[in-house]
């Protein structure tokens, strides 16, 4: 039986919000993606999560609670540990991406609300919200829509699209991202159980100054014993879209799911069943961007809309279900 005492409708509300500041990763970090190296990439990056941490401690409880993290030694080796799972995840996402079909990495990242309801039940001991045909009936018809928009933007100029999509499979390096989604829902779900007691924003700020604090001098050491050139004109702006980007969908986005989390009493499976609106709405954050940024290419394909209408039609019929079932007498 679902809880009770979770509030389905105001997860939903959270779940969504997420979903759209984490659409805003990719289009604004693309070009970074390619005219930074990884070492300057990961160093922007951390940097304007720093930055983020006044903004998430504004309010007087905040920023209590954020030193109040610190002040345990408990709660610094959980803070090590959280940073270690996302380290990983980093290091797979950028293994992944090195030889593999982008197709195939949406596939694999969309798969995030399946692995996100097993570590809910083994790790948050909690049962989805509603019944398993549901949940999969509804996962497996958002997951065809969000693959349809994936495919609606391959290049369907290139000789054999399909062809490309099969070598990419067989020889492809997508076998690295299998664990990304585990290790995201695993951390957002200890965030939840180790700092149940503390505002969801002081507990990821304290994530971000611990990641911050390692990284960004370990990468500028990296990066001056390889001793590479200074970020030009065009990186500049680069860096400025990663900024946005990042402080929208890592910092304002990591919140939100921290807060759905909470709404729903940890319900990981329910909350990553809305991420399956990303690749759709970052298409869609694309289209104004492409006329500045040639590479951030929209294609309004019949194919795209499909798939739009699919995760939609499928998520509202899955949480709407999901308020009936936890709905007060």
């Amino acid at each position: 039986m679902p809880d009770s005492s979770a509030d389905f409708r105001l997860g939903s509300v959270y779940s969504a919000a997420t979903a759209l500041l984490l659409a805003t990763q990719e289009p604004f970090s693309a070009l970074a993606a390619k005219q930074l190296s990884p070492l300057y990439f990961v160093c922007v990056t951390q940097a304007a999560l720093l930055l983020s941490v006044p903004l998430l401690t504004v309010r007087s409880r905040s920023r209590r609670d954020l030193f109040a993290i610190f002040a345990s030694v408990r709660n610094l080796r959980r803070l090590a540990l959280l940073f270690f799972i996302g380290l990983s995840g980093l290091l797979l996402y950028n293994l992944g991406l090195r030889d593999a079909h982008p197709i195939i990495i949406a596939a694999i990242l969309n798969l995030s609300p399946f692995w996100a309801a097993l570590v809910a039940k083994f790790i948050s001991r909690k049962a989805i919200p509603v019944s398993p045909l549901l949940f999969f009936g509804a996962f497996s018809v958002a997951f065809v829509g969000a693959m349809l928009i994936a495919y609606s933007q391959l290049d369907q100029k290139a000789a054999d699209p399909l062809k490309g999509l099969w070598e990419g499979f067989v020889h492809g390096s997508w076998k690295y991202a299998i664990p990304i989604p585990v290790f995201f829902a695993l951390s957002g779900s200890l965030v939840g159980i180790w700092f149940r007691h503390a505002d969801e924003a002081a507990a990821i700020g304290a994530n971000f100054v611990v990641s911050a604090c390692l990284l960004i001098p370990g990468t500028l050491i990296a990066a001056r014993l390889v001793s590479l050139p200074a970020i030009d004109a065009p990186g500049k702006a680069a860096v400025l879209l990663l900024l946005v980007g990042t402080l929208a969908a890592a910092a304002a986005g990591r919140v939100f799911y921290q807060i759905a989390l909470t709404a729903t009493r940890n319900d990981n499976g329910f909350v990553t069943m809305f991420f399956l609106l990303v690749p759709g709405v970052s298409a869609l954050i694309c289209l104004p961007l492409s006329w500045w940024i040639s590479d951030l290419r929209f294609q309004a394909s019949p194919v795209f809309f499909v798939g739009l209408g699919l995760v939609a039609l499928a998520l509202l019929a899955f949480s709407q279900r999901a308020w009936r079932l936890t709905a007060p007498a």
